[in-house]
């Protein structure tokens, strides 16, 4: 059996990471566990270690409760799907508890009961943040590794990330659009949610990567590009797996686009000008929502 490829999505946050996940999750070539971020090089840390494992066991809880409903309700693809996801993240588990003076445990968890699959998968965007001690150990494994970085149009990642966390941070009553309004006036105003901005940093969060790796393992590319077509058959070549049938690819991100007054969405792309800038600066061709939203700032 050949040896291979770790293929290890990035980031960027909000930026078609979990479309990529489950397209590749159910792609012959790949080797996918059902648990989407392994979060295994951001856990270095103890403290952020325990976070994660936190986590991690609430999600068993809840997987556990949910396979009782469906055990009694006799429906057999929820219980071999939630039975999966429950050995899955015990696996995980285990995996980020284990003595790390190498990452053998790491590699293990992620091979675990492959076949002849080609590409193994780890979609963890907070990687996106880490430091060069921690790229280094990722350009250290002892596997063939390439690494994905999306980007999505700046303004349309950014409203995203605001309805993700408004989502999570609301109180009962509270008006859905309000809330978002007031954490991105918050973000632009007040430097407030500081955790938004640095996961859309591109220029800083790339540049961490493209020190250490070349581009023949760090390939960035374009969220707006998920969708059937030649760069989109470019990237999957890439990945190392061939793309499939147009027909069936979905494209990521179709969704409500931002309600902002005009003066707030000036504001906005004033505010990630430099992100329009660098990313122009460095790409020949930049899709048609960049352009249009970055023809505002003119």
């Amino acid at each position: 059996m050949a040896d291979p490829t770790l293929l290890i999505c990035v980031g960027a946050t909000k930026a078609g990471t979990s479309w990529m996940y489950r397209y590749l999750h159910d792609h012959a070539a790949c080797h996918v566990r059902s648990v989407k971020e392994c979060h295994y090089f951001s856990t270095f840390n103890p403290k952020k270690l325990m976070r994660q494992l936190k986590v991690l066991d609430r999600l068993v809880v809840q997987y556990e409760a949910r396979l009782i409903e469906a055990e009694a309700a006799d429906d057999i693809i929820r219980i071999l799907s939630l039975s999966r996801r429950i050995d899955d993240t015990k696996a995980l588990i285990m995996a980020l508890s284990a003595e790390r003076s190498d990452d053998s445990a790491y590699l293990e968890y992620l091979q675990a009961g492959r076949m002849d699959e080609t590409v193994l998968l780890d979609v963890t965007p907070a990687y996106a943040l880490l430091e060069p001690t921690e790229i280094a150990r990722i350009s250290a494994l002892p596997i063939r590794v390439k690494l994905q970085y999306l980007m999505r149009d700046p303004l349309e990642r950014l409203w995203s990330h605001v309805r993700m966390v408004a989502k999570r941070s609301m109180k009962e009553g509270q008006d859905f659009l309000l809330t978002c309004q007031d954490i991105l006036q918050r973000v632009l105003y007040k430097q407030e949610e500081a955790h938004i901005v640095i996961r859309g940093d591109y220029k800083s969060n790339i540049s961490r990567f493209a020190s250490v790796f070349d581009h023949s393992q760090f390939q960035i590319g374009f969220s707006e590009n998920l969708q059937d077509g030649p760069k989109f058959d470019a990237m999957c070549s890439y990945w190392g797996i061939e793309a499939i049938s147009p027909s069936q690819i979905k494209r990521a991100h179709v969704g409500l686009a931002a309600p902002f007054p005009e003066g707030l969405r000036r504001d906005t792309l004033e505010f990630l000008k430099a992100q329009y800038d660098f990313v122009a600066d460095n790409f020949a061709e930049l899709p048609e929502n960049w352009r249009k939203n970055r023809e505002l700032l003119a």
